[in-house]
């Protein structure tokens, strides 16, 4: 399996490896939100960061590939797709609730709290 092997069979699964990826980072930060008030290691406090930070890109980046292969689909003449595009009807909710985060789940930082007039530009520029 050469390079453009590598790329077509990413282009296949991209939207099944980034909805499981959201799903362990939702996973990881409900059980890692019982450590945030406890004195833990660094490099753990970094892995709890980086998924608060990339529990909301992943699902973006998801829902955008899932848009876009769907626009693709309805250019597409053929028809073979249709079957595999049934499940991907229910990745749309599963990833806007992901978008949504866990209710427990505070800001990590209270600068985040401050901040709150830039997540709803952000929020509203991505309806657009």
């Amino acid at each position: 399996m050469g390079f453009s092997g590598a790329v077509l069979w990413w282009e296949e699964w991209q939207l099944h490896v980034l909805v499981l990826m959201s799903l362990f980072l939702q996973c990881f930060l409900f059980f890692a939100g019982v450590l945030r008030k406890r004195c833990i290691p660094s490099w753990l406090r970094f892995l709890i960061w980086l998924a608060y930070l990339g529990s909301d890109a992943v699902p973006i980046y998801a829902l955008a590939i899932l848009f876009n292969s769907t626009e693709k689909q309805e250019w597409a003449v053929s028809t073979h797709h249709r079957s595999s595009a049934s499940p991907r009807v229910l990745w749309a909710p599963i990833l806007l609730v992901h978008l949504g985060g866990q209710d427990g789940v505070t800001a990590y930082n209270i600068e985040d709290n401050e901040l709150w007039k830039r997540h709803v530009v952000t929020a509203v520029s991505q309806v657009f």
